[in-house]
C-alpha cells in the first residue's frame, strides 16, 4: 500500500481524496506485480524486467502523487504547449526511436524503452477536453466535430507512421466518448465514428470470404464480395447498389410519412460508398501479420500453429485454471513457456490459470470501481473541463480492458494493448498511473480551489 501512504502525505488534500479509488488502483497494481513475477519468472531477462518494473512502479506512484498535489486546471491554460508536446514526441519518435518488430514507436534512454505514443494520447485528451470546453455554445454544428477531429489527426497520423496500429485505435474511443459526453449531434457522430468502423469491416469482410469460401464461384454472392476488392465493375455495381438502398429508404419513409430530412437518405448512400472504397485500400494496405490477426479471430481452427496460436494457448490456460486456479508460479502453460508474451499482452491469461475464476473476477471487479469512481469523478468535476477530460480517460481505460481480455478469451482480434496497470511494461504503467492521478486530481477539487 506504498500508493495509499504517498497520498495520505498530501495533508492539503487528505479529506478530499478518493480513497475507494486509489485502493482499487492499487489492487491493480498489486495483482499486476504478482502476476508479472510469475509470468516472467521463466525468461531469460527476468532480473532486468523486474528492475525495471519496479522503477517504473516508483515512478509512477511518484508521479500519481505529484499529479494530484496542483491544480489540474494547468493543463487547460497550457492547452496549447500540451498539444504541442504531443506532437513533438510522437514526431521524435520517428527520428530517434529504434525498429522494433517492425515498428519504430520505441525510444531507449539510459537503458530503458519509452513509448511516446502513450503519453501522446493523454496528451491530446488534455487538449481535446479544452477544445470542446471552449465550443459550448456551438458543440452542435458540425465545424465543431470537423475541427475536433482534426486536432487529434496530426498525432493519430504520426502515430499510425510509425505504424502502430494497436495504439492508434486507443485514441479513437477516446475521442468518441468525448465528444458524446460534450453533446455532439448524434447523427453526426455516428456518420464519421460509423464511416471509420464500416472501412475496418471492409478488410475483415474479404477475410471471411476468403477463408470460409475459398473456391467461391464468381457469380455467388462470397466471389461477388472479393470481386469489389479489384476496384472494377463489382465496385461500381456495389455503389449504385448503394444509391439503390437510399433511395428506396427514402421512398419507404415517404409512404409511411416518416418525418426525416432527405439529407439523411442522401448519406447512406456517399456513407456506405465511402467506406467501401477507403476500405479496399486499407485491405490493399494490410501488413501480413495484421491479416494473421483476423485470421486468428476469424477461423482460429485454420492455422493452429501459425497465426491462432497465441489465442489458443490463452484459451487452454483460462480454461485450466478452474474456479480457483493452480496458484502462483504453478501454471503450466506459463511456467513452462506454451503461452506467449505471457507477461504482456496475455497477463490475463496468465491470472486466469494461476488464480482462477474467482481471482480474475477479483481483477475484474477492482477495474468496475475505478471505472464507477472515474464516471464519479465526472459527474462531480467542479467545471466542464475535468468532466471531459474524465469521460476520455474512462473511455480509452474501458476500451483497453475490453480489447486486451476479449483477445485472452478469442472474443476479440489479437492486438497489441496491454492491460493497464497489470501487463508488464514500464512506459504503460508509468502513464496509466499519471492519467489516474489527473483524475484523482479532478475529484480532490470537485467542491473550490484549493
Amino acid at each position: 500500500m506504498t500508493m495509499v501512504r504517498a497520498v495520505r502525505a498530501q495533508s492539503g488534500l487528505s479529506g478530499r481524496v478518493d480513497w475507494t479509488y486509489v485502493a482499487a488502483v492499487a489492487g491493480l497494481v498489486i495483482a499486476g506485480s504478482l502476476a508479472m513475477l510469475s509470468a516472467a519468472s521463466t525468461t531469460p531477462m527476468y532480473s532486468a524486467i523486474l528492475q525495471k518494473h519496479f522503477i517504473a512502479l516508483t515512478l509512477g506512484i511518484t508521479l500519481f502523487t505529484l499529479t494530484l498535489a496542483f491544480n489540474y486546471q494547468v493543463f487547460q491554460d497550457q492547452s496549447k504547449f500540451v498539444y504541442a508536446t504531443a506532437i513533438v514526441i510522437v514526431a521524435a519518435t520517428l527520428i530517434l526511436g529504434k525498429i522494433s518488430r517492425g515498428q519504430r514507436s520505441w525510444v531507449h534512454l539510459f537503458g530503458f524503452s519509452f513509448q511516446p505514443a502513450e503519453m501522446a494520447r493523454t496528451l491530446v485528451v488534455l487538449a481535446l477536453a479544452d477544445f470542446l470546453d471552449r465550443r459550448a455554445r456551438r458543440i452542435g454544428d458540425l465545424s465543431t466535430l470537423l475541427t475536433g477531429l482534426a486536432i487529434c489527426a496530426p498525432v493519430m497520423a504520426l502515430v499510425l507512421k510509425q505504424p502502430d496500429f494497436s495504439t492508434f485505435l486507443t485514441f479513437v474511443p477516446a475521442i468518441f466518448g468525448m465528444m458524446f459526453a460534450a453533446g455532439i449531434d448524434m447523427f453526426q457522430l455516428v456518420a464519421v465514428f460509423g464511416f471509420g468502423g464500416l472501412t475496418i469491416s471492409v478488410p475483415l469482410i474479404y477475410t471471411v470470404c476468403q477463408i470460409r469460401w475459398p473456391d467461391a464461384a464468381a457469380h455467388s454472392l462470397p466471389g461477388m464480395i472479393l470481386a469489389t476488392s479489384r476496384m472494377g465493375f463489382a465496385t461500381v455495381a456495389a455503389i449504385l447498389l448503394f444509391c439503390a438502398l437510399g433511395l428506396l429508404a427514402w421512398r419507404v419513409s415517404s409512404w409511411m410519412r416518416v418525418q426525416v430530412k432527405p439529407a439523411a437518405f442522401a448519406a447512406i448512400p456517399i456513407l456506405l460508398s465511402a467506406a467501401l472504397l477507403a476500405g479496399i485500400v486499407v485491405h490493399k494496405h494490410l501488413k501480413g501479420y495484421q491479416r494473421n490477426r483476423f485470421v486468428a479471430w476469424i477461423a482460429p481452427q485454420s492455422d493452429v500453429q501459425g497465426a491462432a496460436y497465441n489465442v489458443i494457448q490463452s484459451q487452454i490456460a483460462l480454461g485450466s485454471g478452474g474456479m480457483w486456479g493452480k496458484g502462483l508460479f504453478s501454471g503450466t502453460q506459463s511456467q513452462l513457456g506454451f503461452l506467449p508474451e505471457r507477461h504482456t499482452d496475455f497477463v490475463f491469461a496468465n491470472l486466469g490459470e494461476e488464480m482462477g475464476f474467482w481471482g480474475t473476477s477479483l481483477i475484474l471487479g477492482l477495474y468496475m470501481i475505478v471505472l464507477w469512481r472515474i464516471v464519479s469523478a465526472a459527474r462531480l468535476a467542479r467545471d466542464r473541463y475535468g468532466y471531459l477530460v474524465c469521460a476520455g480517460l474512462a473511455s480509452t481505460l474501458a476500451f483497453q480492458l475490453v480489447l486486451n481480455v476479449g483477445m485472452c478469451v478469442g472474443l476479440m482480434p489479437v492486438a497489441g494493448v496491454p492491460l493497464p496497470l497489470v501487463s508488464y511494461g514500464g512506459s504503460s504503467l508509468l502513464v496509466t498511473l499519471w492519467t489516474l492521478g489527473i483524475v484523482a486530481n479532478i475529484y480532490a477539487r470537485r467542491y473550490a480551489l484549493l
